[in-house]
């Protein structure tokens, strides 16, 4: 019966397989950024009168509408790179000391979304806006055509930095890569380059003669990685 017993305990020691051990490696992160010059330029265009009678105040946002589109037509900013798809009425009141707040007026808003592709243009396009107090810039972006490309260049340096970096700390520890076990992608910053906008008292005096300037600066696209890569003992 012992006998018996020792042969089972025999053959299930038989079939242990051995657990392999994981393999050594090494993470780092990359930083990669390429700097090039915006294709583009977002405005946001804020149209707004106040009447007393809403239909009033309705009339002239769309007479500054109409005019802002002749603008643009002037300036060849094609109908496809203007949008508007909202309009907003804000009732104005006045609140005296004694008594019920009282209906004074209405505010009336349009807000226009405008593409500018011609960039040396700008100028021209906020000396014409700004004649009109109608008109206010809230916003201004700058944009790339081909926003992915500019990505994928400044993600391939942030590879080949993390690349470098650890076949250095690898290499000083005697060691050396071998293989990539995982890409983490950390995403990335786009900041804006400066937009330079006058006031419009500076539109209207005699320095506007020369144009309104625009002060732009390559942008820089940053992409971040972070990267394990598999090492092992260097034999040479």
């Amino acid at each position: 019966m012992l006998r018996k017993a020792l042969i089972t305990l025999v053959c299930c020691v038989g079939f242990v397989l051995p657990v392999s051990a994981e393999p050594a490696y090494i993470d780092v992160s990359g930083y990669g950024e390429f700097k090039a010059w915006p294709d583009y330029l977002v405005l946001g265009i804020e149209i707004s009168d106040t009447q007393k009678e809403l239909p009033a105040a309705k009339d002239s946002v769309d007479s500054a509408f109409a005019t802002l589109t002749r603008i643009a037509r002037r300036l060849d900013i094609e109908a496809e790179d203007i949008e508007s798809i909202m309009i907003n009425n804000y009732p104005q009141y006045s609140y005296p000391k004694e008594g019920e707040r009282r209906l004074t007026g209405h505010r009336v808003i349009r807000p226009v979304t405008l593409n500018l592709r011609e960039l040396n243009r700008y100028g021209e396009l906020l000396e014409a806006l700004f004649d009109d107090e109608r008109f206010r810039i809230s916003s201004t972006t700058l944009r790339f055509n081909e926003p992915e490309e500019h990505k994928s260049k400044a993600r391939r340096i942030a590879l080949l930095q993390a690349r470098a970096k650890a076949e250095e700390m690898a290499a000083t520890l005697g060691q050396k890569v071998t293989g990539v076990l995982a890409i983490h992608e950390q995403g990335g910053h786009n900041p804006q380059a400066e937009v330079m906008v006058h006031s419009a008292m500076m539109m209207r005096s005699k320095a506007a003669d020369s144009g309104s300037e625009m002060q732009i600066q390559k942008q820089s696209i940053e992409q971040q990685v972070q990267v394990r890569f598999s090492i092992e003992e260097d034999s040479k």
